[in-house]
């Protein structure tokens, strides 16, 4: 079995989000099963400048909206990257300086064309994956130019991001006009390119069981939900994993000292770390941590409103992330309020995020919807207890006190500021509880199954049934 799995960003070449993470573990674990799995992504001027050894692979070329398109293919190992330095070489992914960069469209039906071109070139391809809107447009190309040797999976990462464009800007795709129609890619007098991986794959895949249900509804479904009603016989979710070798207390460079659920020792030390670092005051109490974009999907603003007295119950937080203005100033804000209980860097530094999941007790997470989330997940390795709600992946992967054998975290009822303090009261009634609760629920934590390896024998199994199937169609 051949794949060609493509993606936008890929660790560790580009990543602003959970998607690079994917786009290398996933394939990896695949590799490891014995699928021949090979990851494609545009050459961002970042990759250029890394210096890592790049293999001409072929020159392509195809009609686009504006002509004749060009492009180079390189490959580094498993992973290919199309170069088209119109495209791809400036600063920045999707944005620059916060504002998307306009010809994103253009961009990335050029990469969804590009990827097409390296199925065909390269030998014995049997299935595309294609992941998140940047790729959405590769099964309507394959349909467009009548390529049936390929079937096509497509994964959607987090449908409040659809890549929703102006209709006027349609001839760029170079696709039939017929195909737009409501049925199809028109959304609301616009172009709505996850439409088109939606209605052409053959298999929708979700990051976790509990999202696929939730975007059928009007609650979650951004719009739409209808339509997933209707491909609800090829939608299916399959939760995430981590890639534990990456995050592993026993062996993580990035942290004090090593840890393991035989020997927690290290995990004070990383503590202690943690507080230095931040400069915080020597506490007693229980360290709470929040690591993420600072949007309202994850809740920061009930974050903020609940800050004065998260600290009032003797907690001390840090917060590492970058998102909206106003959340980053009012924490910065709070921090200023609160030196030596409250700690906040806007910025990522993935060395620092390993810090911090290392040394705190608690892990803050009160999304208002979570496709899959990772961080729960990454907490829990460490022995930090994730303090969740019950949406998506954070009801499928956390299983909190007072739901069943073995907690491993504490749940949030709902998104709001009232609900996010008792689950922090619960957690500091943990952090303190003579009985020793705490240690049982990190070591519930600790000794979960996070990795890939589950999912990714979901993933082969589904994508032997859609080649036999493509297969028996012939």
């Amino acid at each position: 079995m051949r794949v060609l799995f493509c993606s936008s960003e890929v660790v560790p070449f580009a990543k602003t989000g959970g998607l690079a993470d994917v786009s290398s573990a996933l394939p990896d674990e695949l590799r490891s099963q014995g699928v021949q799995c090979d990851v494609v992504m545009p050459l961002y001027r970042s990759v250029k400048k890394s210096g890592i050894a790049l293999e001409h692979i072929a020159d392509i070329s195809f009609l686009s909206g504006q002509g004749i398109s060009q492009g180079r293919i390189f490959s580094h190992g498993p992973t290919y990257f199309i170069e088209n330095d119109l495209y791809f070489n400036r600063d920045g992914y999707y944005s620059y300086q916060g504002r998307d960069f306009p010809d994103n469209l253009e961009r990335f039906a050029f990469f969804s064309r590009a990827c097409v071109e390296l199925a065909t070139i390269l030998e014995g391809v049997d299935l595309i994956h294609c992941n998140d809107w940047q790729t959405a447009l590769i099964p309507a190309y394959l349909h467009a130019l009548g390529l049936t040797d390929f079937s096509t999976c497509y994964t959607i990462h987090n449908l409040a991001y659809q890549g929703v464009f102006e209709s006027a800007l349609w001839p760029m795709l170079f696709l039939p006009y017929e195909l737009f129609h409501p049925d199809i890619m028109e959304f609301y007098g616009h172009i709505n390119v996850m439409k088109a991986g939606i209605v052409f794959a053959d298999m929708v895949t979700t990051v976790s069981p509990s999202y696929a249900a939730e975007i059928q509804t009007p609650e979650f479904g951004m719009g739409l939900d209808g339509l997933l009603r209707a491909v609800s016989f090829k939608l299916a979710g399959i939760v995430n994993g981590i890639d534990i070798r990456v995050w592993d207390p026993l062996h993580d460079g990035h942290i004090a000292q090593a840890f393991s659920i035989d020997d927690l020792s290290g995990k004070a030390a990383c503590k202690r770390d943690l507080q230095e670092r931040f400069s915080l005051e020597k506490s007693s109490g229980p360290l709470l941590a929040l690591i993420g974009r600072m949007v309202d999907q994850k809740g920061i603003d009930l974050v903020v409103s609940a800050m004065d007295e998260i600290i009032s119950l003797g907690a001390q937080v840090v917060v590492l992330g970058t998102g909206d203005r106003r959340h980053e100033q009012d924490l910065l804000s709070l921090s200023a309020g609160h030196a030596g209980r409250l700690g906040v860097i806007v910025g990522f530094d993935e060395s620092l995020a390993h810090v911090i999941e290392a040394g705190a007790d608690f892990f803050l997470m009160p999304s208002r919807f979570e496709p899959c989330g990772l961080n729960q997940m990454i907490s829990m390795r460490y022995g930090t207890i994730p303090i969740v709600t019950c949406v998506g992946g954070l009801k499928d992967t956390v299983t909190a006190l007072g739901e069943g054998d073995n907690p491993t975290g504490v749940r949030v009822k709902r998104p709001t500021v009232a609900d996010l303090l008792a689950a922090v009261r619960r957690a500091c009634d943990l952090y303190q509880d003579p009985k020793g609760s705490l240690s049982a629920t990190r070591g519930n934590a600790m000794r979960k199954d996070v990795s890939w390896r589950h999912s990714a024998i979901q993933y082969y199994n589904l994508y032997a049934k859609m080649i036999n199937f493509r297969e028996r169609r012939r």
